[in-house]
């Protein structure tokens, strides 16, 4: 490890704190240069980050995560619809004093970050959209529960009980709500409106996300790029992070070329 991995390594790990009201926020940072934030995904945290987060400071990015409302150490209301998240982040990133930043969602939180491009666009410069829920097939709900219940199979052993502790610290009642709000989110209409450039980054073991469906939302994207890594399956900045990270800081940094 170098010595600047150390240093975003240890920055990582400090756990701080903003008022967003009427909550007590908790989130993480590290690094310095452009911003670029890390929503987790659903009944998870900003510690679910940990893989990505030093490595993408060290690369010479500003990177924060939140704990979204209700999740983590943030306390919340029972459930959040996307376009609440949506705000809620908005309202975070004004605690914190942040400008234009590019935004990277996990799963159903990649329909947050979608929401949040479309509607407040000075605030996002770009979009990484790893593993993206939404897609709006029949019985899409079911189709996504069947997935969550084979994904175990194709994830590293690690990986439970980094997320059973995750969910169980946020309730199985909040996780439900949240997901069947967020079945009712129509996505590929709102990836339409967004005008920052975007990336899909997929797994390629994720019994989860239909590739027909990310290869509609990259077209919906201006200047949409889609890849799907080596390794990983939906839990992908987790189980194939290095590749994930290595895919962000290509596409951040060239996206940010005039």
């Amino acid at each position: 490890m170098t010595t600047r991995e150390g240093e975003t390594a240890v920055a990582w790990a400090r756990e701080r704190w903003v008022e967003v009201a009427p909550w007590r926020v908790r989130f993480r940072e590290a690094g310095a240069g452009p911003a670029l934030v890390l929503v987790h995904g659903l009944g998870l945290s900003a510690d679910f980050w940990w893989r990505n987060g030093p490595p993408l400071a060290a690369a010479g990015f500003r990177v924060l995560a939140p704990d979204l409302p209700g999740f983590g150490k943030t306390e919340g209301p029972p459930s959040l619809t996307v376009p609440e998240q949506a705000r809620w982040v908005a309202a975070w990133a004004d605690a914190v004093g942040l400008g234009p930043a590019a935004y990277a969602g996990h799963s159903v939180s990649c329909q947050a970050v979608l929401e949040l491009a479309a509607t407040e666009p000075a605030r996002v410069t770009a979009l990484v959209l790893a593993a993206p829920t939404g897609d709006p097939v029949p019985l899409r709900l079911l189709r996504q529960a069947a997935g969550f219940v084979a994904d175990p199979v194709f994830e590293p052993l690690g990986l439970i009980p980094t997320v059973g502790e995750h969910y169980l610290r946020a309730g199985v009642g909040r996780w439900l709500r949240t997901w069947v709000a967020a079945g009712k989110h129509d996505t590929l209409a709102v990836a339409k409106r967004v005008r920052a450039p975007g990336i899909v980054i997929l797994g390629p073991r994720d019994p989860v996300v239909r590739r027909g469906f990310a290869e509609e939302l990259t077209q919906a994207l201006p200047d949409g790029r889609c890849t799907t890594l080596e390794h990983g399956a939906h839990a992908v900045v987790f189980d194939a992070a290095e590749e994930f990270n290595e895919a962000v800081v290509r596409f951040l940094r060239a996206s940010s070329q005039p």
